[in-house]
C-alpha cells in the first residue's frame, strides 16, 4: 500500500517561499566541503555577549526587508528617501527584489517604464541604493536577478534545466530487430539528447499499480545504447512482449518571472558554467556593481527552488551516480519517470508513474533523488558560495523545494534561510539544524509570510512570528516585506502591495509592513525589539543538548504539533478561519509525528534543546573523551531514534560504533528495520536490523515503546540553566559564550501570563533577565531564580561567568499587577472612528457592529473615573483586556504610554490624581475590514477584497477595562 511518493511497502514510519515538497527518507551527502566561511570577518563577527551593546546594538542587527520595486519604475529621489527611511526605522538591510506582480499595463507607456530590468538604468537606480545605503551603514542583498527561480532572456535555451523523458513502443522478441528509435519532439530549438536505450519485458500489472503505469519486469532490463546507430537500434531480443524505452534529455522550457520585456530560461542549477553565467551577467563587470561587492552589497538569494521540471537531470548524472551509488542506474531508469515528478508542489500533477520494476521501486527513486540533491549542493549551492564569496559577498538561500538532504545542502550555503509560512517547528529546524551542524553563523528568515493572511499582520502577530522563529534557531529577521512607495492613480492611497493587488486578485500572502501601512509608526519601536534579541541571538554559539534523527528528504504534508501556534499565521477567535488546504495529506508524517512530537513537547518542557541530524552529519560524529557526541566542533550530549524504520546502511553503522564506545542513545517505537538504497536491498536491509539491534543493547543505550516513558532518560541530561519543573508554555534557544556564560532565549507561546522557575549552575557567579523589548536589565540575586513572562512574550536570562554588568545600567525589577486588586472597572465609553460618533456606549467588537464593521479608522475611547484618595506606597494599573490591536494611552491629558502587543496593562501611577480623571485610548485596528467595505460598494482599486464579507476581523477595543491597585 502506498504511502508516500515513494510508493513506500507497508511500513510504518514511526509510530511556501512558495513550496513545501514531500518524500520519504533522509539522504547522506557526500559533498565535497565548501571551505569554511570567513568566520570572525565583517559579515561573521564573532563575540561574546555584551550587556552594554545588547542596550543600542549597532544598526546591523536591525531586520532586514524584502524591498520590492515596481519593476523598474522607480526614481532615485524617492529610493534615496526610502532606504534614509530604513535607517531612521531601525532596519538592518535590504533585499532587492525586482519584480512585475500585481502592477497595472494601462499603457504602453507605463509598462516600458515597468519592464526594464537588466538595463543601464535599472543598475544606475541600483548604484544610487548602494551610494545612500553606504552612507547610511545600511546592508543591501540582493535577489538572483528579478522574480524567481533566477535566469533570463541573456542565457540561451541549452542554459536551461534538462529532464529526462522517455519514448516507447511495444515490440516482439525471438527476432532480430532494426527500427527508428522511438522520440520526443524539440523543445526550443533544441535537438533532444539521447542518453540510453532500453528494453523490458512487459508483464501483467500488480496489486496497486496504476492502469496508466507500464509493468516491466524487473529480472531482465536490458541496456541496448551501443547498439544504436544514427538513432536506429539493431538487435536480437528474447521471445515474449518487450517494451522499448528511448530516454532522451531536453530542455524542460521552464521560463523566468523577470520584470523584463521577454522571458527567458531558469538557469540550470546542475550545471555550474551555466550558474556563474548568470552571476556574471546579474552582478558582474557589465552592471558597474563591482565597486560595491563587500560594502554594502552583502548577498546574493535565491528563494525556495519552485521548479518545473519531470525529472531533473545532467550530463554527468549517469557516471556520477555510479560512483555515488555504487551501481549503474541506467537500467532503472524508467522507474524514475513520471510527468511533474520535479514540479513544486503546489503545481505538481501527482500523475502516475510510467513505468514500474515492483514494489522495491521507490529506493531507485530515493537513490536517484539522493543524487539529484548532491548535484544540485555541488554545481547550484556550493558554485555559488564559493564564487561570490571570493568577491566579498555571500550567497543567501532557502534549502528546500525538492527531494535532497536539506542539512548537508543548507550547510553549502553562506547564509541559510527558512520561512515562517513553513509552519511547524518542526519544519523551521531543518534549517536551523543545517545551520548549526554545519557551523554556519547565520541562519535567516522570510517573516512574517502567511498564505491566505493578507493586511491580517499586527504588532502582535509580528511579535508571535518572529518570536517562533527565534525559539526555531533564526537569528537574522528579513520581512516579507515592504514595497517601494508606488502609487499611480490606478491604486488606493495605501498604494502598491504585489501579494494583494486588484491586478493580480488570486494572489494573497502577508504582509505589508512599509510605510503605506496602518501600523508603520509603531515599525521602528518593533524593530527595536528585534535588533536587541538579534545581538543576543548571534553572540557565542547555538548550544543544543540532544539530536533526533530526521528521516525526510523534504518537508511537505509535515502536520502541526497541537502544542504550537501560529504555524499558518492563523489568530483563533480574531481572524476568520483559514480555507480548507489543498496541501495533500502524509500519512507517513502524520503517523510519525504521532510519536515524535509528544516527546518533543518534552524536551521542550524540561529545558532540554533539541535539533535534528542528518545521515551525513551523524556519520561524521566522533565521541570525546566525556562520552559526548562530537560533529564538526559541536557537542551534544545524546541521539534520538524516534520511530523511524529506515536509516542509511553506513549510518546504523556509526551509531553501532559510538553506541559500543558509550554513546548515550534513546530510541523510541519502532527501530529501523531497513536501508533505502536499492544496491544489495536484501542483504543491507538484514545488516542495518542487526547493527540497530546490536546498538540499543548496549549500557548507555535505552530502548522505550512510546514518548510518555522517556521522563526518567529526560532527567539526568546535565542542564547548567535547569527548569525547576516542567514548563510546557515555553520555546527556547540557548548560546554559550566562549567564557561559559549562557545566554538563554525563552518565549511563552501561551496567553496567559506565566511562571517560570530556574537554578543555575555555581559556575555562574552573576545572572540577569533582559528585556529586548525595552533594553532593560534586572539582576538576579540567587542561583535560584523565577521570572513572570507575559503572554505571547519573551525574555532574555543571562548566565555570567565572568562579566558584571555596571550598576548605572542595572534597573530595579518592574512592577507587576500580580495580586493587585480591581478598584475600579470602566464600561461606559465615548467612542470616535472618523466622522461617526458613538456615545455613552459599552464596549464591543466592531465586526459585531453594522456601522463600524467596514471601518479601519483609528478609534478614539474616551472615558473617566473617580479616585477619592491617592494612596501613596501603591501603584495603580490600567487593565486594557482585549484589544485590536494598537493602544495609546493618555491620562489626564499626558501621554501614559502605549502597548502595541500583550500583555495590554501599563503602569499609570504617577499619571492618576485625586477626583476625576479623563482618559483616551487610540486603538488602532488593521486595514482589513476597511478594504473589504470599499470593495463591496464597488471601488475597483480594492476588488481583490469583493464578496470578502466572511473575512473581517476583531477591531476596537473590547475589554474589560479594569483599574487596579496594588498596596505594599
Amino acid at each position: 500500500m502506498p504511502t508516500s511518493r515513494y510508493n513506500l511497502p507497508q511500513i510504518r514510519l514511526g509510530g511556501l517561499a512558495l513550496t513545501l515538497i514531500i518524500g520519504a527518507f533522509t539522504f547522506q551527502s557526500k559533498l565535497v566541503p565548501v571551505d569554511p566561511l570567513p568566520v570572525g570577518s565583517k559579515w561573521f563577527p564573532q563575540y561574546d555577549f555584551d550587556p552594554v551593546t545588547f542596550q543600542k546594538p549597532p544598526l546591523t542587527f536591525g531586520p532586514y526587508a524584502r524591498w520590492w520595486w515596481p519593476g523598474n519604475d522607480v526614481t532615485k529621489p524617492e529610493l534615496q528617501r526610502e532606504i534614509n527611511l530604513f535607517a531612521d526605522h531601525s532596519f538592518g538591510g535590504v533585499e532587492v527584489q525586482t519584480l512585475a506582480l500585481g502592477l497595472p499595463r494601462s499603457s504602453p507607456e507605463l509598462s516600458a517604464k515597468i519592464m526594464t530590468w537588466d538595463t543601464p538604468e535599472y543598475y544606475e537606480n541600483l548604484k544610487t541604493v548602494m551610494e545612500e545605503a553606504r552612507k547610511r551603514g545600511l546592508t543591501v542583498d540582493l535577489t538572483d536577478g528579478s522574480g524567481w527561480p533566477p535566469g533570463g532572456p541573456f542565457l540561451d535555451p541549452q542554459d536551461g534545466f534538462l529532464t529526462l523523458q522517455a519514448a516507447s513502443q511495444d515490440i516482439k522478441g525471438g527476432r532480430m530487430i532494426s527500427l527508428p528509435l522511438p522520440t520526443i519532439p524539440g523543445k526550443l530549438g533544441v535537438i533532444p539528447h539521447l542518453e540510453a536505450v532500453l528494453a523490458a519485458k512487459i508483464v501483467a500489472s500488480r496489486p496497486g499499480d496504476n492502469e496508466k503505469t507500464t509493468a516491466l519486469d524487473s529480472a531482465a532490463p536490458m541496456v541496448l545504447t551501443g547498439q544504436v546507430r544514427n538513432d536506429t537500434l539493431h538487435c536480437q531480443l528474447p521471445a515474449g512482449d518487450w517494451k522499448l524505452i528511448a530516454l532522451w534529455s531536453r530542455p524542460s522550457g521552464q521560463r523566468t518571472m523577470t520584470a523584463g520585456p521577454t522571458q527567458g530560461p531558469v538557469v540550470d542549477h546542475f550545471d555550474s558554467v551555466k550558474v556563474i553565467k548568470n552571476y556574471r551577467h546579474v552582478i558582474g563587470p557589465r552592471t558597474g556593481l563591482e565597486p560595491y561587492y563587500g560594502n554594502p552589497l552583502r548577498a546574493i538569494f535565491n528563494d525556495s527552488y519552485e521548479f518545473e521540471v519531470d525529472r531533473h537531470y545532467s550530463p554527468d548524472f549517469i557516471a556520477y551516480f555510479k560512483r555515488k551509488r555504487g551501481y549503474d542506474i541506467t537500467p532503472w531508469l524508467p522507474a524514475n519517470l513520471q510527468k511533474g515528478y520535479n514540479y513544486a508542489s503546489y503545481k505538481r500533477p501527482n500523475a502516475p508513474l510510467e513505468f514500474s520494476f515492483g514494489s522495491e521501486d521507490w529506493r531507485l527513486r530515493y537513490d536517484y533523488d539522493r543524487t539529484i540533491g548532491e548535484l544540485l549542493g555541488e554545481h547550484f549551492i556550493k558554485t555559488s558560495s564559493s564564487y561570490l564569496e571570493k568577491r566579498g559577498m555571500l550567497h543567501r538561500t532557502q534549502v528546500y523545494g525538492m527531494n535532497m538532504d536539506m542539512m548537508a545542502n543548507a550547510g553549502l550555503a553562506s547564509i541559510p534561510e527558512t520561512e515562517s509560512m513553513l509552519g511547524p517547528e518542526a519544519i523551521l529546524k531543518v534549517m536551523a539544524s543545517g545551520a548549526h551542524l554545519y557551523n554556519r553563523p547565520i541562519l535567516s528568515a522570510e517573516s512574517v509570510v502567511f498564505i491566505n493572511r493578507a493586511y491580517t499582520t499586527t504588532p502582535q502577530k509580528i511579535r508571535l512570528a518572529v518570536d517562533k522563529l527565534f525559539a526555531a534557531g533564526v537569528n537574522q529577521i528579513i520581512y516579507h516585506g515592504v514595497p517601494y512607495r508606488y502609487t499611480p492613480k490606478e491604486f488606493s492611497p495605501e498604494g502598491w502591495y504585489p501579494f494583494s493587488s486588484p491586478y493580480l486578485g488570486a494572489v494573497n500572502f502577508s504582509s505589508h509592513l512599509g510605510e503605506g501601512s496602518t501600523y508603520w509608526k509603531f515599525q521602528k519601536d518593533i524593530n527595536e525589539y528585534i535588533r536587541r534579541t538579534q545581538y543576543a541571538l548571534r553572540a557565542g554559539k547555538p548550544h543544543t543538548d540532544v539530536l533526533i534523527y530526521f528521516p525526510f528528504t523534504n518537508v511537505d504534508g509535515m502536520p502541526d504539533n497541537p502544542e504550537e501556534i501560529l504555524t499558518k499565521g492563523y489568530s483563533p477567535g480574531v481572524e476568520a478561519p483559514l480555507p480548507a488546504t489543498k496541501e495533500p495529506h502524509d500519512m507517513a508524517k502524520s503517523t510519525w509525528a504521532e510519536h515524535v512530537y509528544p516527546l518533543i513537547n518534552q524536551l521542550e518542557a524540561n529545558g532540554i534543546s533539541w535539533g535534528w541530524v542528518n545521515d551525513a552529519s551523524l556519520q561524521q560524529a566522533q565521541l570525546d573523551p566525556h562520552k559526548q557526541i562530537t560533529i564538526r566542533g559541536n557537542r551534544y550530549q545524546a541521539l534520538i531514534i524516534a520511530d523511524s524504520s529506515t536509516i542509511q546502511l553506513q549510518t546504523a553503522q556509526q551509531i553501532n560504533t559510538l553506541a559500543v564506545k558509550g554513546m548515550k542513545l534513546l530510541a523510541v517505537g519502532k527501530l529501523p528495520t531497513k536501508q533505502p538504497s536499492f544496491l544489495n536491498w536484501q542483504i543491507n536491509d538484514q545488516k542495518t536490523t542487526q547493527l540497530i539491534v546490536t546498538a540499543i543493547k548496549q549500557k548507555n543505550s535505552r530502548h522505550i515503546s512510546q514518548a510518555t516513558d522517556a521522563g526518567s532518560w529526560i532527567q539526568p541530561l546535565s542542564q547548567p540553566v535547569k527548569f525547576n519543573g516542567t514548563f510546557g508554555f515555553t520555546r527556547q534557544m540557548k548560546r554559550d559564550m566562549s567564557d561559559g556564560s549562557r545566554v538563554q532565549f525563552l518565549w511563552n507561546k501561551s496567553d496567559q501570563w506565566q511562571t517560570i522557575s530556574l537554578s543555575l549552575d555555581k559556575k555562574y557567579t552573576g545572572s540577569y533577565w533582559l528585556n529586548a523589548e525595552n533594553g532593560t536589565i534586572t539582576k538576579n540575586s540567587s542561583p535560584a531564580l523565577t521570572y513572570r513572562i507575559a503572554p505571547y512574550s519573551s525574555v532574555i536570562l543571562y548566565a555570567s561567568t565572568k562579566k558584571t554588568v555596571p550598576a548605572n545600567m542595572v534597573s530595579a525589577p518592574p512592577v507587576l499587577a500580580d495580586g493587585a486588586t480591581e478598584i475600579r472597572q470602566l464600561t461606559t465609553w465615548s467612542i470616535q472612528a472618523d466622522s461617526l460618533t458613538i456615545k455613552d456606549s459599552p464596549l464591543f467588537d466592531w465586526k459585531t457592529r453594522e456601522e463600524v464593521k467596514f471601518s479601519s479608522a483609528v478609534g478614539i475611547y474616551t472615558s473617566s473615573f473617580q479616585l477619592d484618595v491617592k494612596k501613596t506606597a501603591a501603584h495603580y494599573f490600567l487593565d486594557l483586556g482585549k484589544v485590536y490591536f494598537t493602544a495609546e494611552v493618555t491620562i489626564n491629558g499626558k501621554s501614559a504610554g502605549q502597548r502595541l502587543s500583550a500583555p495590554y496593562q501599563l503602569d499609570i501611577t504617577s499619571f492618576v490624581q485625586p477626583g476625576t480623571n479623563q482618559i483616551q485610548v487610540r486603538v488602532t485596528p488593521t486595514e482589513l475590514n476597511g478594504f473589504i467595505g470599499k470593495a463591496s460598494t464597488g471601488d475597483k482599486r480594492y476588488s481583490q477584497f469583493k464578496n470578502k464579507t466572511d473575512q473581517l476581523m476583531s477591531a476596537g477595543l473590547v475589554g474589560p477595562v479594569k483599574l487596579l491597585l496594588l498596596t505594599q
